[in-house]
C-alpha cells in the first residue's frame, strides 16, 4: 500500500510474520466498503430561466413549421407564449408563426370559420407594428371571402407596401398558405423571389 507503513515482527508462538498497519486514509465509506482515491462530484446545470425556455420553444416551433409539422409547431409555440409576457410586441414572432401553424398548411378558404377567426384573433394585436402579420391577415381575409375573384391586378399601394415585408416571412406565408389566386399571395410571392410584384 502506498501510504501504509508495515513492520514485521515474529510472534513468539508461531514464528510467522505479522503485518501491523500504522496509518491508512479512507476518503469514502459506503455500505461498509472502504473506497480510497479521488471522489468526483457531478454538478447539474442550473434550470433554464423562463426566457431561455421560451426562446428554445420558439426555435423548435419554427423548425417544426419549416418541416411542415404544424401540430408540433402549434404545441411548441403555444408553450412558448405561455412562458412569455402578454405584451404582443414581445411575442410577435411566436404569434406570427402560431397563426401560420394554425392554418395547418391549407389555404384559408379550405379552413373552417372557427380556424380563420382564430388566426385573425392571433394576428390582430400584431398588425400595428408587424407588417408580415398584416399581410398574412390580409391574405386570410382575401381568400376566405374569395375577394380575389373581383380583380386580378395587384393594387399600387399593396405593391409598394410589400417591399417592406421581411423576405423570409414572405416565403413562409407563400409556402404555408397556398392561395396563388389571391393578389396578396402573388405580391408576397414575387417579393420573396426578389422580383417586382405584379
Amino acid at each position: 500500500m502506498n501510504d501504509a507503513e508495515s513492520r514485521r515482527t515474529p510472534p513468539p508462538e508461531t514464528g510467522r510474520p505479522v503485518h501491523r498497519i500504522r496509518k491508512q486514509r479512507a476518503e469514502k465509506i459506503y455500505n461498509g466498503t472502504v473506497y480510497t482515491g479521488t471522489v468526483h462530484q457531478h454538478r447539474t446545470a442550473p434550470e433554464p430561466s423562463p426566457g431561455e425556455q421560451a426562446a428554445r420553444l420558439l426555435r423548435s416551433g419554427e423548425t417544426f413549421l419549416r418541416e411542415g409539422l404544424h401540430a408540433r409547431a402549434r404545441e411548441s409555440l403555444g408553450q412558448c407564449l405561455s412562458l412569455c409576457a402578454l405584451d404582443p410586441a414581445q411575442t410577435a414572432d411566436a404569434r406570427f408563426l402560431l397563426a401560420l401553424a394554425t392554418l395547418d398548411g391549407r389555404r384559408p378558404s379550405l379552413c373552417s370559420g372557427r380556424e380563420t377567426t382564430s388566426v385573425l384573433e392571433i394576428l390582430t394585436p400584431l398588425q400595428p407594428y408587424h407588417l408580415s402579420a398584416r399581410f398574412l391577415a390580409a391574405l386570410v381575409s382575401e381568400d376566405r371571402t374569395h375577394a380575389w375573384r373581383g380583380s386580378s391586378g395587384v393594387p399600387e399601394g399593396l405593391r409598394l407596401l410589400v417591399r417592406q415585408v421581411d423576405r423570409e416571412h414572405a416565403r413562409l406565408i407563400c409556402r404555408h398558405v397556398p392561395a396563388p389566386e389571391c393578389r396578396t399571395w402573388r405580391a408576397l410571392h414575387d417579393h420573396a423571389a426578389g422580383g417586382e410584384p405584379w
